[in-house]
């Protein structure tokens, strides 16, 4: 079909039980998109918005493989409607589509940012866009649409972004400096982009991050290795120079630096044996002193090192270790110029919902840190306080006494809730919510949760649990934030009764916080 292009979206009718099609767009006969679709023109679940704004104007050929005829509806502007019987209360998921790695997360102006990949037209993974969203407090967030679009070079995977407080990339217009995006553009990975290397890339924005514009001599580092991806970039401010993070291939990572932000230059390659992918790399104090700062670098899976690093090198000091021990939480990423210096950062975790019209959603933010253990440095998450203002019906007891004929029990009626008990380590229990039930065995210090587990270190007398639940994800943290599983499971709300059991333990403290949803208005 052909038509002029006179809107800014079309909307694709789609379900979960159609076969892919993929839609080529051509502009003069020249492919310049194209999209793996399950379009379903007789009973469809859901339609898809499309943003078309770049194209606006311009005569447009869709045609599909294999054939069917292509219908749509045209909109102006969209809604963002956060509904469904498993949509999250207390996690970002996008309106529609599927959504995976954060990306070019920034705070500007009194705003935090962020971008994620995302598919706007299925609730799987393909057609790699970024989306973005905005928020004051890193909880409430508004999302502002897809800002960087599938091109030749390759599809939109992953990045990050720094504000060019010098203007040395000369991309300023304005008073304002520009926010620059690195970005991997994945080629091969469509039709539009066939035969083309993973290459590195750069867009920026003057607008305060709602339009994103490509940068006119991209690509700004050429292939290194096969599928090389995920560009990090962070100031080191002693050597006023800035710092890039590549994942190459395997388990190999690359570090980059520049004094321009156009010119890269490799400076060291390190192996991380147990990981790949989505690299981050930053300083943090350790146990808040001044005086002692290291850095961390860890990847996709959210193993990490620790070291020292002079603008040179980067001297790891700790063998490799584990954060994330659960099913899911990947690809985390940290925030770029965020006040009162805290480190945040947020993951995606993979869920997929039978017809629901969004796919995964986002870690609550966390807030990190480094804590000293036995003399032995831990990369620490937490939730970040901010959470509390979700907060309501807040109960805290102390002193329970549990048994196998006196288990606690307290009703549930919020679909998200956050839980925090601290207990005697001697002592074995389980607790159990919305069907999903965690286990802390005191035999082999370890918390088990489905069919993954946790080793713990459990220092001193006391077990800190806390366990954010909500419809398809809970976040689990213990031994101070030192060990985190990140769970995906399905909530069956019925099950609505916090139910700790134990043939006999002592718990020190219950506490017990409902919480209202991000989409409420605040």
């Amino acid at each position: 079909m052909e038509f002029l292009c006179d809107t800014n979206y079309i909307l694709l009718p789609a379900s979960d039980n159609a076969q892919n099609k993929r839609l080529y767009f051509y502009i003069d006969n020249e492919l310049v998109y194209d999209l793996v679709v399950r379009l379903d023109n007789n009973t469809p679940d859901y339609k898809f918005p499309v943003d078309l704004k770049r194209f606006k104007g311009k005569k447009i050929k869709i045609t599909s493989s294999p054939i069917v005829d292509i219908c749509f509806d045209k909109a102006e502007e969209i809604s963002f409607e956060y509904d469904g019987k498993y949509r999250p209360l207390v996690h970002f998921t996008a309106a529609k589509g599927w959504i995976n790695d954060p990306n070019g997360l920034v705070y500007v102006n009194g705003k935090y940012l962020m971008y994620f990949q995302h598919n706007p037209v299925a609730t799987t993974w393909e057609n790699m866009h970024w989306g973005g969203a905005v928020s004051d407090d890193l909880i409430h967030w508004e999302e502002i649409g897809d800002v960087l679009f599938p091109d030749k070079d390759g599809t939109m995977f992953s990045g990050c972004a720094i504000i060019d407080k010098k203007n040395l990339t000369g991309l300023q217009r304005g008073n304002e400096p520009a926010i620059l995006y690195f970005y991997t553009s994945a080629g091969n990975t469509s039709e539009t982009s066939k035969g083309k290397p993973f290459t590195q890339c750069l867009a920026y924005s003057n607008d305060g991050g709602k339009t994103l514009i490509k940068y006119d001599k991209n690509p700004i580092i050429e292939n290194l290795a096969y599928e090389n991806r995920d560009p990090k970039v962070i100031y080191y401010s002693p050597l006023d120079i800035y710092i890039m993070v590549l994942y190459l291939d395997g388990h190999s990572f690359a570090i980059l630096k520049s004094e321009n932000l156009t010119q890269w230059q490799k400076i060291q390659e390190i192996t991380m044996p147990d990981d790949s992918e989505c690299p981050d790399f930053y300083p943090l104090t350790v146990e808040n002193d001044s005086d002692n700062i290291k850095w961390v670098f860890s990847a996709a899976a959210d193993r990490y090192y620790i070291g020292s690093f002079d603008g040179k090198k980067f001297k790891i000091e700790t063998e490799q270790k584990r954060l994330n021990f659960g099913n899911a939480s990947y690809a985390a990423q940290s925030w770029f110029n965020t006040p009162d210096c805290r480190r945040i950062r947020t993951a995606f975790a993979s869920a997929v919902i039978p017809n629901h019209s969004f796919g995964s959603c986002l870690n609550i933010p966390q807030n990190m840190t480094i804590k000293k253990i036995d003399n032995n440095m831990y990369l620490s998450a937490l939730p970040i306080d901010e959470l509390k203002t979700l907060y309501k019906d807040c109960v805290s007891i102390n002193n329970v006494a549990i048994s196998n004929s006196n288990p606690y029990i307290k009703r549930i009626d919020s679909r998200a809730c956050d839980i925090s008990i601290s207990a005697d380590v001697s002592n074995s229990f389980s607790l159990e919510l919305f069907g999903l039930k965690i286990t802390y065995d005191s035999n082999s210090k370890t918390l088990f949760c489905l069919d993954k587990s946790a080793p713990l270190k459990c220092c001193g007398h006391n077990l800190n649990l806390r366990v954010i639940f909500d419809t398809v994800y809970a976040e689990i943290f213990a031994d101070d934030g030192t060990v985190f599983m990140g769970m995906t499971y399905i909530q069956d709300s019925n099950l609505n009764r916090l139910e700790i059991n134990s043939e006999k333990a002592t718990i020190h403290n219950i506490s017990i916080s409902e919480l209202n949803s991000i989409h409420e208005k605040i």
